[in-house]
């Protein structure tokens, strides 16, 4: 799937931000970390990231991703502030005419989502806590997040290679060399340090306690962020429930129940195939449709069909690699790299 158009919102102060979104439906806002933010080099280094997007959509949901101001596409700038981040979500969920949806942070970002919380709970269904913590100068207080702050003024190539090394260890690796790519791409090394001080500088525990979104706090095991400043965010939100996920699938699986979007019982969508089938060219065709979340009404205009046409070319589909519906159908397409 070719990576989604990048448009762009204007915020309250004139400041153009870049976002893309994949699918229909209710949206996912995600939020990943600043300043590790470019929402077209994230889609193409991140296969994780892609895959969730390309299953939410299939699953009936919008996916909605941007770079806040001095990152990625969006408009350069030369300082940064809480209110102005969050300002950035605000212009975002403006332009689309969101007016309710769902809200997912990680790490460095969930200040800034749980001041959108405070700020609108008339517009936000879910909210959801990746890794978070109250206070910077307590949650980003650990030796290996002290090491890497002190290579900040030095040679930015060094501090990135060496930081990422350091938080994420061998066992990360890949995840490391993708953020360190992101981050030199997204954001210049003077603009970075100064929002990587902001961050240290966060205090979300006043606004914690004002939230009223059902809120689900989560984190894993390894996470760099210590899990007891996990479990005192969740503390600290009367709404809140706190998910410890000891493995990737866990983590997924709890996020999707939440948001509603898996059953409650059920098992991430799966194909027990092992290798790919042969599809016709028009197949081919309409399950990429489908993968970009498109329903059969859209699919059929695109394509100059009608809807029965269209319906007996996905039954075929689902029939020739052994799925139903359109998540499994998703997770097999690129499981098998197909679209």
């Amino acid at each position: 799937m070719n990576a989604p158009p990048v448009q762009y919102a204007r915020t309250a102060d004139g400041v153009s931000i870049a976002y893309c979104t994949v699918g229909e439906g209710k949206a996912l806002v995600y939020m990943p970390g600043v300043p590790f933010r470019h929402v077209s080099l994230l889609w193409t280094l991140s296969a994780e990231d892609r895959q969730l997007a390309q299953l939410l959509a299939s699953l009936g949901r919008r996916w909605v991703m941007f770079d806040p101001r001095g990152m990625g596409s969006s408009a350069p700038v030369d300082t940064f502030s809480l209110d102005a981040f969050v300002s950035d979500l605000e212009a975002v969920a403006d332009k689309l005419g969101l007016d309710e949806f769902d809200l997912l942070a990680t790490t460095y970002s969930n200040p800034i989502a749980v001041e959108y919380a405070v700020r609108h709970p008339d517009r936000l269904s879910h909210l959801v806590l990746s890794y978070p913590f109250l206070r910077g100068a307590d949650g980003l207080d650990g030796p290996a997040i002290n090491a890497a702050r002190a290579l900040r003024g030095h040679d930015w190539t060094v501090y990135t290679d060496a930081a990422m090394h350091i938080l994420f260890g061998e066992a990360q690796a890949e995840s490391a060399r993708i953020l360190t790519q992101i981050m030199r791409a997204a954001i210049t090394p003077e603009r970075a340090r100064q929002v990587l001080e902001l961050v240290d500088s966060f205090d979300m525990t006043e606004q914690a306690e004002q939230v009223v979104v059902p809120t689900l706090v989560i984190t894993e095991p390894l996470a760099f962020i210590a899990i007891d400043h996990s479990r005192a965010v969740a503390a600290t939100i009367a709404s809140a429930q706190f998910v410890l996920a000891d493995t990737r699938e866990e983590y997924i699986l709890a996020i999707g129940r939440f948001l509603g979007v898996l059953p409650g019982g059920a098992p991430l969508p799966s194909t027990a195939e092992t290798r790919a089938v042969t599809l016709t060219r028009r197949e081919l065709e309409i399950l990429a449709l489908l993968v970009a979340g498109q329903s059969n009404r859209k699919i059929a205009e695109g394509l100059v069909l009608s809807e029965r046409t269209v319906a007996r070319h996905i039954a075929n589909i689902y029939d020739k690699a052994g799925v139903h519906g359109r998540a499994e159908v998703t997770a097999y397409a690129l499981k098998h790299r197909i679209v």
